[in-house]
């Protein structure tokens, strides 16, 4: 497998990014170079079978989809029209940077965002006792702590007709949410928002009701399951699409990164919230 990691090397350091400067990028491949020899070296004195999962992705010997999703190496192998990561025209630069995606050098996304710092030769300044990236814990695609989510309701509107008796008068929604917390190994959580907003004989509102939730350490996944329910007198009426909306790889979010959804199934009304964690 020695081989495919001197081609590896090769192709990383003849492909630098174009935009640096020529001292910029020469000093960029002399790092990069002292990085995969060192990476050699070790792959040369290790069979595979002896490695951890771990230091097989690193070193390019495993499955390259499962050592994007679980220990963020190997990711720009991975398609961008994986379900590994939506469209990164709305990505932050340094969720790109998490991914491998980023147009920036890995010292970049290394020094300025904390990411892809495993790339950068031990013996860089930027892994230096002193740089404050030597301390940023590299992120998974599962949380490696636990966190608190932000929710917040932000948009409703009903589209049709004929919620309360008379057939034309606008409805008395109440709305909530049950958020599932889906774990690598598929154990799932769930937590419920409670009423977020509860209206009288009203078809829009628009504003910002909030919770915070506790996220649990390794959740992979989010899935977000709203509900409208049209109270009434005699018999509530669930209004609910009856869909749920879910995120994958919710590890490679930065923390306060707002993720914004919709109800997007809904045929009977408008509904929009967003969230993040930290």
């Amino acid at each position: 497998m020695i081989w495919k990691l001197f081609l590896f090397c090769l192709f990383a350091v003849l492909t630098a990014c174009s935009d640096e400067s020529p001292f910029e990028a020469m000093e960029e491949d002399l790092q990069d170079a002292e990085a995969c020899a060192n990476s050699m070296a070790y792959a040369a004195s290790h069979s595979s079978s002896s490695m951890s999962i771990y230091d097989q992705c690193l070193y390019n010997y495993y499955t390259t989809s499962y050592c994007c999703s679980n220990y963020g190496y190997l990711c720009s192998y991975v398609s961008s029209s994986s379900s590994y990561w939506n469209s990164s025209s709305s990505m932050s630069e340094a969720t790109k940077c998490a991914l491998g995606i980023s147009t920036y050098s890995n010292s970049y996304c290394c020094t300025y965002y904390g990411k892809r710092c495993s790339y950068v030769s031990s013996s860089s300044s930027y892994r230096s006792s002193s740089s404050s990236s030597a301390t940023v814990e590299i992120q998974n695609a599962h949380l490696t702590v636990a966190k608190k989510m932000v929710f917040t309701l932000t948009y409703y509107k009903q589209v049709t007709a004929g919620w309360d008796l008379g057939g034309t008068s606008d409805g008395d929604p109440s709305i909530s949410f049950t958020i599932y917390f889906i774990a690598t190994g598929g154990q799932t959580t769930s937590a419920g928002t409670g009423t977020l907003l509860s209206l009288q004989d009203r078809g829009t509102w628009s504003g910002t009701a909030k919770k915070t939730i506790s996220v649990p350490v390794s959740t992979k996944d989010i899935k977000v399951c709203p509900s409208v329910v049209d109270k009434d007198l005699l018999v509530n009426d669930d209004m609910s699409s009856g869909y749920c909306y879910s995120i994958t790889n919710v590890g490679y979010l930065s923390n306060y990164e707002a993720v914004e959804q919709s109800d997007s199934k809904a045929t009977k009304y408008s509904l929009k919230w967003e969230w993040y964690l930290y």
